[in-house]
């Protein structure tokens, strides 16, 4: 038995559906900037970072070589796996990684950046799915500093790969609904940066060799395809 947790109320089936799928929230704000909000309570450390006002309180920001890495995310490129990536990102430019998965915590082992932009400096959102990584792109470039864009990646067995926008759906590949990944354990999530990982992983749509410029807020990791109902609260909260 792991987790257990007693409520003084009994909680609604959305509450405990939440619950059950909620990976991680990393909202950087003061007091704990690096802690994790969610019921696993996952370990998270930076290098080189420093904290700015936020899209809500505080974020986290990153000098174009500064990375925050996550150790034991669960979930994400698991086999079969439904996932979410969701966050607030205020780029000073449209270049590197926002999130790199890796089995090790160098950035490599099995490896790909599943965010990021693109060579002409649309987002971009990527999965495994057999060689190199299957992506989506942004259709328009979103806005630099100081405006905040948020963007969520989701993937299911049901849809595929799915990317959204400042709550719109912007692209989406309802044929990559299987997921084939040696991923087989709990991984490293490493925003900002794929470290050691350029030139080693696999890479398609996102230039691992940049690193990410600008601040993030709000990270947070589903075990389950947000819905578009999910994406508007977040979005709107």
């Amino acid at each position: 038995m792991d987790e257990l947790s007693i409520s003084n109320r009994v909680k609604s089936s959305c509450e405990i559906l939440e619950d059950f799928s909620f990976g991680a929230q990393f909202k950087f704000d003061s007091g704990s900037p690096l802690a994790d909000s969610g019921p696993n309570s996952l370990v998270g450390t930076g290098s080189s970072t420093s904290f700015n006002s936020g899209h809500s309180g505080e974020s986290i920001s990153f000098n174009g070589s500064a990375y925050f890495q996550i150790s034991s995310v669960p979930c994400v490129a698991m086999i079969s796996q439904a996932f979410s990536l969701a966050l607030w990102i205020q780029p000073n430019s449209r270049v590197g990684t926002l999130a790199h998965v890796s089995t090790d915590p160098l950035g490599r082992g099995s490896c790909a950046s599943f965010l990021g932009f693109y060579t002409d400096g649309r987002l971009a959102a990527q999965i495994l799915n057999g060689g190199p990584p299957k992506f989506v792109l942004a259709p328009s470039l979103i806005d630099l500093s100081p405006n905040w864009t948020h963007v969520v990646q989701t993937w299911s067995g049901a849809n595929g790969l799915r990317l959204y926008v400042n709550n719109v759906l912007v692209a989406s590949n309802n044929s990559l609904s299987s997921y084939r990944t040696p991923f087989a354990s709990p991984v490293y999530v490493t925003l900002a940066n794929s470290l050691t990982g350029s030139g080693y992983c696999y890479n398609a749509a996102i230039d691992m060799a940049d690193a990410f410029n600008g601040d993030i807020d709000d990270f947070r990791v589903y075990c389950r395809e947000l819905s578009v109902s999910d994406i508007c609260t977040i979005y709107n909260s």
